[in-house]
């Protein structure tokens, strides 16, 4: 029994290195990329729930040390704190900065940024001259480091599931390419589509446990 109860033990822990969010939501529209890549920096919604499994004492006590964290380094609107079968779910909204370039901007410390760049892969380049990606940040280590000092066991990973929900608010051409994505309920290998009024695209599992999620995109 004694070595029963200890490889569950070991599996939990197993499972729970590198925590992830259950998926990053986020609500893109055609504006917000133009602002993005004209003054260099926009702010887009997003919203996001984290899990903390145990007892519902030490749960919360750790939940509330992470929200004070979440807080310091994120721009948030809301933090909702509920009890689940599981444990305490986390549920945050707020905005992520989408970034023209590499770094963020100096007054920002977010550890993930939604980053535009122009397309190096020549193949792709001249159709969807654009990349866009969801990024750890030069603050993800120490937002890393606080979390884990709260849980070495929950500290964030830097690869994280999200969904696109883009919607094109000014007429313009919007196309997509990708690979690995959700598409209203389907599964692509690869995907090409345009975005004439919204278009939603979920990447998560599989390869997104080890990479960060990229589209490519024409704007016009």
């Amino acid at each position: 029994m004694n070595l029963i109860i200890r490889f569950i033990l070991v599996f939990l822990c197993l499972s729970f290195v590198g925590c992830k969010a259950e998926l990053i939501e986020t609500k893109i529209k055609t504006t917000a990329l133009k602002k993005a890549m004209s003054e260099g920096v926009a702010d887009v919604p997003f919203k996001t729930k984290i899990t903390i499994m145990g007892d519902e004492k030490d749960t919360r006590q750790q939940i509330e040390a992470f929200q004070q964290i979440i807080e310091n380094y994120l721009d948030i609107e809301d933090i909702e704190i509920s009890k689940s079968m599981m444990g305490m779910d986390l549920i945050i909204e707020g905005s992520i900065p989408l970034v023209a370039g590499n770094k963020l901007p100096e007054k920002r410390q977010d550890p993930w940024g939604l980053f535009i760049r122009k397309n190096q892969r020549k193949v792709l380049a001249n159709t969807y001259p654009f990349e866009l990606a969801l990024r750890p940040t030069q603050h993800f280590g120490g937002f890393k480091n606080q979390f884990s000092e709260v849980n070495i066991l929950l500290a964030p990973d830097p690869y994280q599931p999200i969904l696109f929900k883009f919607r094109n608010n000014d007429g313009s051409k919007f196309r997509i390419f990708s690979g690995g994505v959700e598409v209203a309920g389907r599964h692509f290998a690869i995907f090409e589509g345009s975005a004439k009024k919204r278009l939603s695209l979920k990447m998560e599992g599989g390869v997104y446990d080890h990479t960060n999620p990229v589209i490519f995109f024409n704007l016009q």
